[in-house]
């Protein structure tokens, strides 16, 4: 997702009154066919000319439309797509409403029998989609699946995981998942001891490309807009399965997902923050009664880190102070 973590909303204000449309979007827009790409884009000039040109061509062969939520861009990205793709549907909100508000916002201007959220910062391998549909299609049980991420060098990214729990927060908080990463008991929640190259049934598979069925989406509900940023696509898979759907990863279907590449200074203070908070507010919406213990697991998380960050800093002091920034105050969220 690429959003700006500053001046954060209330969660509690309703998102539609920070919409500002260019237009309003006539009954003939509102989308009624086979597949409605949601995008949400926050300064996303870089990346999204690449991915537009790649989606649309893999899309040429379906009833399509293309709604894009931007999130107060204050580069070019709103301008661009003006200019060079005046069909998309195109909606400017006035501040950032985050990830999952802005998706709402979209889906309510569409009726297609499926939903595919995408990143703006991908590049859609040719026939992803028309391998996703297939799969959607033949599969009636199936409520949301996902393609194959790859980083810009080929490699796999992991994206179909388990949904979170108190033993994989503690196998990652102390990296035991790093040191053993084909456990089955440390690395299970990533499931990077499996065979990706065969159709996985998973808990939950990355927000980055969703291909939801919109019967589904009626049932279990939209994406929650308490989340501003991280475990909202967890939340929505989660709801599906309880309404009897099931998750998939597909490996014919595959997408460059360019910002999934790890590297520290992509996980920054703001980040660090809007990661615990979404992590608590799932674990108070699903399992209330184990927030004590999480809180005292990322409190040991947060001060370990503090400690091996504070070892780094001569080395490499920008990083290492958005790190002490963000895992200091997480340290407050735990009481």
């Amino acid at each position: 997702m690429i959003l700006s973590l500053k001046n954060n909303p209330s969660h509690l204000a309703p998102y539609w009154s920070t919409i500002s449309m260019e237009k309003d979007i006539t009954p003939e827009q509102q989308h009624t066919g086979k597949i409605s790409v949601i995008i949400v884009t926050w300064n996303a000039y870089s990346w999204i000319a690449n991915c537009l040109k790649s989606l649309k061509s893999d899309l040429s062969a379906f009833s399509h439309s293309i709604i894009i939520v931007d999130n107060a861009s204050s580069d070019q990205t709103v301008s661009y797509i003006k200019t060079q793709f005046p069909e998309i549907i195109l909606i400017e909100n006035k501040t950032n409403n985050g990830f999952a508000q802005a998706c709402n916002t979209a889906l309510q201007k569409s009726c297609s029998e499926y939903v595919l959220f995408l990143n703006p910062d991908t590049e859609v391998i040719p026939g992803m989609t028309k391998s996703l549909l297939a799969f959607m299609e033949k599969h009636q049980e199936a409520g949301a699946i996902g393609p194959t991420l790859l980083n810009p060098d080929g490699t796999l990214q992991l994206s179909g995981n388990t949904f979170p729990n108190l033993k994989n927060i503690l196998s990652e908080s102390f990296f035991l998942d790093r040191l053993f990463p084909n456990s089955r008991f440390f690395g299970l929640h990533k499931m990077s001891h499996i065979d990706r190259s065969k159709v996985l049934k998973v808990d939950w598979t990355m927000g980055s490309c969703l291909f939801v069925r919109r019967e589904a989406l009626d049932r279990a509900g939209n994406f929650d807009s308490n989340y501003f940023l991280f475990f909202e696509e967890t939340d929505l898979c989660l709801r599906l399965r309880n309404a009897g759907y099931e998750i998939y990863l597909l490996p014919g279907a595959r997408l460059i997902h360019f910002g999934g590449a790890s590297s520290p200074e992509l996980y920054n203070a703001e980040k660090i923050i809007h990661y615990h908070k979404s992590l608590f507010y799932y674990f108070r919406k699903h399992m209330p009664h184990q927030l004590i213990f999480l809180k005292m697991i990322l409190f040991s998380r947060s001060l370990l880190r503090i400690i091996l960050w504070l070892t780094l800093y001569p080395a490499n002091a920008k990083t290492a102070a958005e790190k002490l920034s963000g895992y200091g105050k997480v340290l407050k969220l735990c009481f």
